[in-house]
């Protein structure tokens, strides 16, 4: 199935649920009503219809939402029918405690739990029914497609098998290949002629899209398909070799009119990453409001015990290599940056970093902050004004970026943080290379979920005291 096929199912499947899911609420309130009828006294007595219609407002929302959030719409076939109910009772459970939430937010005290709960039972069952007993019937509104391919036959044979697995082979059928005059066509392909004959069997033969393989086939060539493709009315598939790419996602986009592929490995929702950064301006905010006696007492005992600035700033990098001030509490003497020289050799971590455990240039006040993490709470001020985030890879000092192979550069393709995975997976106790893996794990994988998890386990990193 195409990623727009498997879109357009998704997106099916969540009105269907939608329609279910409001049918289980008003299940549930006549369930409530024959409730408070057999055994009245036992409970409370609700309004079920026209004064309360904007349950539905509420619960129908939420419900799809947690479904989409929790991957309920990811995968429609080959999955056993004891991980779909598993799947909904999952989304059932965190529905049900989203909806207690807000009506303790919004103090809607009125609307019984029961109701809720009984909801939250017939939903499951709803949605889960749906996807094991009529999803295979809407999956039947895909039409079945009838390709025909050409061009290079080198990558033929992988493409036919994908096309032949199970939970895609329902909805494709190969009309023939059209290889170069004296090739023979790949293995288990219906040999439909030369790439000569391409006109001819457009016409003569029932085809639905074009898979064009332009391995060692000139582009003037590959341009007159598609034109051919495109005046006919055909769908045409290009599968240059060059798009296979094993980090990158390609997405098309516009620029000046004419189409252009995009390669990227970033976090692709713009939704997401304004949430992100929504979290880190509330929370950085909140942070230096709530933290403030705690900075001021900070601050006077750096003042007291140490001669010199009570905030060391430092040039960072940040996305893409921009560079910043980062600030922290002052841990070290006034002139660490200058001495620092005379102690390389000392260094006890692997590759363009530099950190000793005993570091002879950290004052007694400072050796505190650092194995609580307090000398980096100054950094809320950086998320504040955008230069970090709250999670995020942690930010390299210039002069070490410089020293980074190539694929250890992609670290700076995310906005540096407060906390990462290195951090909260091993801290000081990992060897550089495996910082670079653990960052580019938290970039590939990257998700608001992941960033909750990551200041969970701060927390706790943070009270273990293993800082240095």
């Amino acid at each position: 199935m195409l990623r727009r096929s498997f879109k357009f199912q998704s997106e099916l499947a969540a009105i269907v649920d939608a329609l279910l899911v409001a049918g289980a609420l008003l299940a549930a309130l006549v369930t409530h009503k024959m409730l408070v009828w057999l055994f009245p006294g036992y409970f409370a007595i609700f309004d079920m219809f026209w004064s309360n219609s904007w349950l539905y407002v509420l619960v129908v929302p939420v419900w799809i939402f947690v479904l989409d959030f929790s991957g309920f719409y990811r995968q429609f076939i080959g999955l056993p029918h004891a991980r779909i109910f598993q799947q909904a009772a999952r989304g059932g459970i965190l529905s049900f405690a989203v909806l207690l939430g807000l009506l303790y937010a919004f103090k809607l005290h009125a609307v019984p739990r029961t109701i809720l709960g009984i909801h939250a039972i017939y939903s499951s069952l709803a949605v889960a029914l749906r996807a094991i007993y009529l999803q295979p019937y809407i999956l039947r509104l895909e039409a079945r497609r009838r390709l025909l391919f050409i061009g290079s036959p080198a990558r033929a044979a992988g493409i036919r098998a994908w096309l032949s697995h199970p939970t895609r082979a329902r909805f494709f059928e190969i009309v023939g290949f059209l290889s170069p005059a004296g090739t023979t066509p790949p293995p288990d392909f219906p040999a439909a002629g030369t790439l000569d004959d391409f006109s001819a069997i457009l016409h003569s033969t029932v085809v639905d899209a074009v898979v064009i393989l332009p391995d060692d086939v000139s582009t003037a060539q590959v341009t007159q398909w598609l034109r051919q493709c495109e005046i006919e009315g055909i769908e045409a598939w290009l599968l240059p070799p060059y798009l296979h790419t094993t980090i990158a996602e390609t997405t098309l986009d516009e620029v000046a009119g004419d189409p252009v592929l995009l390669f990227t490995t970033t976090a692709k929702s713009s939704w997401a990453l304004l949430f992100k950064r929504l979290l880190d301006i509330c929370g950085a905010a909140i942070g230096l409001i709530v933290l403030s006696p705690l900075l001021l007492g900070i601050a006077l005992a750096i003042r007291l015990t140490s001669p010199g600035p009570i905030f060391f700033t430092q040039r960072r990098s940040t996305l893409r290599g921009r560079e910043f001030n980062m600030i922290k509490f002052r841990t070290m003497v006034a002139n660490a940056e200058q001495i620092r020289a005379e102690l390389e050799q000392l260094n006890e971590v692997t590759g363009p970093v530099f950190k000793i455990k005993d570091d002879p240039r950290i004052t007694p006040v400072g050796r505190w902050l650092r194995r609580y993490s307090l000398d980096e709470l100054p950094q809320l001020w950086n998320v504040l004004v955008g230069d970090m985030s709250l999670v995020g890879p942690r930010p390299p000092i210039p002069a070490e970026v410089a020293k980074y192979e190539n694929w250890q550069r992609r670290r700076l393709s995310m906005r540096a943080g407060c906390t990462c995975l290195w951090q909260v997976g091993g801290r000081n106790d990992l060897p550089f290379e495996e910082w670079m893996r653990l960052d580019l794990k938290y970039i590939d994988t990257w998700s608001l979920g992941l960033d909750f998890q990551i200041l969970l386990k701060t927390v706790g990193v943070i009270f273990r005291g293993t800082g240095y």
